[in-house]
């Protein structure tokens, strides 16, 4: 075989071996974006029942409320409650179209970004979720169990009682809300708060960040034994 030949045999094998590691990498990318995928399914359906629990607290606070439009404790209780479960649900419900408008096509380091967004919304919908149960936790529970029973459970507790501790829980709300803007919703998080968060995100958000950061990882070409294992 001439040295020519020999030439044009190494180059068509470069070729063929360059093609196959495109390959290779576009199934990887596919195969890891699928168990993203996959990852937050669990995530997708906790919203979505979160949102639908929460717009079952409106409907059974106005149902309520509109038995009592006459009664000024209603109007401010069951009233107020349809307004925390307005806001939950909404914040709920931003997470769950963040991650249903996720773009798997997009760049890697576009998905990390999207997915941290994601667990921040998520956090944040857990935090009121948090702050504004202590607020509303005795309203809620009067409101539903009149919505159920028919019972009119609100006119039969004590005015101060219930002010008390809508009071406690509004200056707990104040509290809670000035520590997470001080500590953690912050663009430089301590290792404690960013550990925190992800710990509140949930087993699917943190699957997924891992998985997407194997990725960035593989196209920048760094060695991954974690990778290979996988």
């Amino acid at each position: 075989m001439q040295l020519n030949d020999l030439k044009q045999v190494w180059a068509a094998h470069s070729t063929a071996l360059e093609r196959s590691l495109v390959i290779n990498e576009h199934l990887l990318r596919e195969m890891l974006l699928r168990r993203v995928r996959s990852d937050f399914l669990p995530f997708l359906i906790g919203r979505t029942v979160e949102v639908a629990l929460g717009i079952a607290t409106i409907v059974a606070a106005m149902a309520v409320l509109t038995d009592h439009v006459t009664d000024p404790r209603y109007i401010i209780v069951a009233g107020g409650l349809a307004a925390v479960a307005a806001c939950v649900t909404g914040l709920c419900a931003h997470a769950l179209l963040r991650t249903v408008r996720l773009d798997y096509a997009a760049p890697v380091a576009t998905l990390q970004r999207t997915v941290e967004g994601i667990r921040l919304a998520d956090y944040r919908a857990f935090k009121w979720t948090l702050l504004l149960g202590i607020v509303a936790w005795l309203p809620i529970a009067l409101i539903l169990f009149e919505a159920v029973t028919g019972v009119h459970a609100l006119a039969r507790v004590s005015l101060p009682w219930l002010a008390a501790n809508v009071v406690f829980g509004v200056a707990c709300l104040g509290l809670g809300q000035a520590l997470s803007r001080r500590f953690i919703e912050r663009t430089d998080l301590a290792p404690w708060a960013r550990r925190l968060v992800e710990s509140l995100s949930g087993r699917a958000v943190k699957s997924a960040a891992r998985r997407l950061a194997e990725l960035s990882r593989f196209e920048r070409g760094e060695e991954d034994d974690t990778l290979g294992k996988r």
